[in-house]
């Protein structure tokens, strides 16, 4: 029976990126709030670099200018709470 070798079948975490790590393709890192998987072996080559990292999850806005959740929820409970009391 004949043997394949299917290599890599997963993301290999490798956590935050570090200029002096070897990287090589399939392995992810995280690099300023966004992740990123390697598609070229590297080494010193930082993300967002394209010609080595493509990537996976990009960073969001910080929420401070009052369109995050926690302040969407606070304006409504101070509404909700006005409400109550008319």
């Amino acid at each position: 029976m004949a043997t394949i070798d299917l290599g890599k079948i997963k993301i290999v975490w490798k956590g935050t990126y570090s200029g002096g790590t070897a990287y090589v393709i399939d392995e992810a890192v995280v690099h300023s709030g966004t992740s990123y998987i390697c598609i070229a072996n590297t080494t010193g080559n930082a993300p967002p670099n394209g010609t080595y990292w493509n990537v996976l999850a990009q960073a969001g806005t910080n929420g401070t200018n009052g369109t995050d959740v926690g302040q969407q929820l606070q304006h409504k409970a101070i509404y909700f709470t006005e409400m109550a009391l008319v």
